[in-house]
């Protein structure tokens, strides 16, 4: 219960017992009046007729005595007036039945009204004749007595509903110190640290607010400090000081990921390699070969920016870098290789390189079938058949792709729009476990991550095959609209005991209309089928379309949906971003699993990058678990839950 309530039930509760107390005094008080009253009433009539009837008793005239008892009788409130004649020894009565109109039987019942009797003696000189009794009316009493009471009561009643409305607007005007600070403590627990302005003039209300705002700023100050030291580490670990790209380190862990992964289509890797930098550093000095340098990677990282979010761009060594772009075609390969060709040849036009010789580029285009040592040899073959040919030149290899791929560009085209229209993409599922570090028993499942293919001609092809055409083609939106449609029917048509997490691309969240859809969709779900429902987004969508994706954060915690963010870490990025959209969880990239498993300094640095994503209540699961050792190691670090080849692999819905 709200202190308000409590406070306004206590307010009742008092004023309530004031009305009991106020009523109960002045209703003896009024009882009391009436019954003085009708008693002085009662013994000045008895008085009165006595004296007016001691002639008419003389002289035995019992018919004027009848008459004035009739008098009297009808003057006054009385039940009975009775003259008892000492000389016949008998009654002249004149009574009445009382009758009390306008009171409840309940009131009558429950109130004792004791009728007062007056007496007076007939006299006619030294003789007494007799006597007379006067009884009052008791509903002369109860009339008033109901009358006062039920107007004390009607004036409470109307003065209390006046009074609790005006004090409950005064306390809820006095509590909005204290609902600004509710609302600062659920920030902080978010970790947003909101600071109260308005401060309010009660001294205890103030201490409060005052000590809650330096408690968040506090707060603030640890989490940025946690935030710069990961982002220091990745920044150690993975970057390049001079062309501010990932160095080595980072391309290694990159690649090992990615040529493991289960959904690679055609990928395409290009080295770039710089030319005569030793004689530019000999003859300029090391400034001019920096800023070399820094020319070459600010043209391929622009160049990477109009590609894919997806693509690893990183310096292996003092003059070459390699560039890693998943889910391209050929012909498209050979086009980018050309763009940077032609770019990197302005740094002469800017006398930034050493001579008009500025790079040689070599590329190769390779399918799932290509492992990642065979990709890296391929690449490194055509950048030397490039540097034989001459100055400036380029190689792009094809691996013989061409004679397996069976599909054109408007093959694939026409295939995706068929599926969309016939809402037959195969879906599978791949279960994520939950880690617990007491327990080596079975892991217990927490969600299953969907995965989508297609059949085409007899042979299934996966995402990775077709997702770059798809978002070429503008269809990324129909896709994730048929994926979402799919997996809620199959939720509905089965008792699941886990939910299932479907990956929304940034082409489709990032527009207003499938937002809307989605809006629209969820608001038709029961709750049971929304439980039974995730949602996640990958981060470099997030670092692209920060605020269309918390658009679509507001729209599912409106709707008790849970969501995470896929590939956490993937990018060199601030993660001020966990701080806006507050995700249930994120999954690391799988990168970070193996350095869970390896050297103490980078197993510090997962240690790191936990520490700061459980200090915003954000769970985390690592992704790409491959073994037992890399398992048993993850339960060392605060990592909720996992996934991967060891755990499980994909089964078809």
């Amino acid at each position: 219960m709200t202190l308000f309530r409590q406070l306004m039930i206590t307010i009742i509760v008092i004023f309530s017992l004031m009305l009991a107390v106020v009523m109960g005094i002045n209703f003896n008080t009024t009882k009391g009046y009436l019954i003085g009253q009708l008693t002085s009433t009662t013994q000045d009539s008895a008085t009165s007729l006595s004296m007016s009837v001691s002639d008419f008793m003389a002289l035995e005239d019992y018919a004027s005595v009848g008459s004035s008892i009739n008098a009297v009788f009808d003057s006054g409130y009385f039940s009975e007036v009775r003259i008892h004649v000492y000389a016949t020894e008998q009654d002249i009565v004149r009574s009445n039945e009382t009758k009390i109109d306008g009171v409840p039987s309940w009131f009558i019942q429950l109130i004792d009204f004791k009728v007062p009797v007056a007496k007076a003696v007939i006299s006619n000189g030294w003789n007494e004749l007799g006597q007379v009794y006067i009884t009052g009316s008791a509903g002369y009493g109860y009339h008033q007595l109901w009358l006062a009471s039920r107007d004390l009561l009607i004036s409470f009643f109307v003065i209390g509903a006046i009074t609790l409305i005006v004090g409950s607007f005064a306390l809820r005007y006095l509590f909005r110190p204290l609902v600004e600070l509710e609302k600062q403590a659920e920030a902080i627990q978010q970790r947003r640290f909101l600071k109260m302005t308005n401060v309010p003039k009660t001294r205890e209300l103030k201490s409060v607010v005052l000590s809650m705002n330096r408690m968040a700023e506090k707060l603030e100050k640890e989490f940025a400090s946690e935030v710069e030291t990961a982002q220091w580490l990745q920044a150690k670990a993975f970057k390049d000081p001079v062309s501010g790209l990932g160095n080595r380190n980072f391309f290694e862990s990159q690649i090992k990921s990615h040529f493991v992964g289960r959904e690679r289509g055609v990928d395409g890797l290009i080295f770039v390699s710089l030319a005569d930098l030793a004689k530019l550093n000999n003859e300029r000095g090391y400034e001019s070969a920096d800023m070399f340098i820094q020319s070459a990677a600010d043209v391929l990282s622009k160049k990477v920016a109009t590609i894919s979010s997806f693509s690893t761009l990183a310096r292996l060594s003092g003059a070459d870098f390699v560039l890693l772009i998943p889910n391209i075609d050929h012909s498209q390969l050979k086009q980018i290789v050309e763009d940077i060709m032609t770019d990197l040849l302005e740094l002469n036009v800017a006398s930034i390189s050493y001579s008009s010789y500025v790079a040689n580029i070599g590329a190769i285009s390779v399918d799932g079938q290509v492992d990642r040592a065979g990709a890296m040899s391929q690449a490194d073959s055509a950048l030397r058949e490039a540097k034989r040919a001459g100055a400036n030149m380029t190689k792009v290899l094809d691996s013989n792709i061409g004679q397996r791929l069976s599909l054109s560009r408007a093959d694939w085209k026409d295939v995706l729009e068929l599926t969309i229209k016939r809402e037959s993409f195969k879906l599978q599922k791949q279960k994520v476990v939950m880690l617990d570090s007491s327990s080596d028993d079975v892991l217990t499942t927490s969600h299953e991550e969907v995965f989508m293919g297609l059949e085409h001609a007899g042979k299934e092809y996966h995402a990775g095959y077709f997702i770059g055409l798809a978002e070429q083609f503008d269809l990324g939106e129909k896709i994730d609209t048929v994926i979402v449609s799919q997996v809620i029917h199959y939720i509905q048509s089965r008792n699941l005991t886990v939910p299932l997490t479907v990956n929304l691309s940034m082409s489709s969240f990032s527009k207003a209309s499938f937002i809307d859809w989605l809006d629209r969709t969820l608001g038709l779900l029961s709750a049971d089928v929304k439980n039974k429902l995730m949602f996640e987004i990958s981060e470099q969508s997030v670092l692209l379309e920060e605020s269309q994706a918390n658009v679509l954060a507001q729209i599912l915690k409106k709707h008790h949906v849970s969501f995470g963010i896929d590939n956490v870490g993937k990018q060199f990025s601030a993660f001020q971003y966990l701080q806006t959209l507050m995700p249930d969880y994120v999954k690391v990239d799988s990168s970070y699993t193996r350095m869970a498993a390896g050297k103490e300094s980078e197993s510090f640095f997962m240690h790191t990058l936990c520490k700061m994503f459980n200090s915003l209540n954000i769970e985390v699961i690592a992704t790409g678990v491959e073994s037992e050792r890399q398992l048993m190691a993850l339960k060392r670090f605060d990592v909720v839950g996992a996934q991967g080849f060891y755990i499980g692999r994909s089964q078809d819905m």
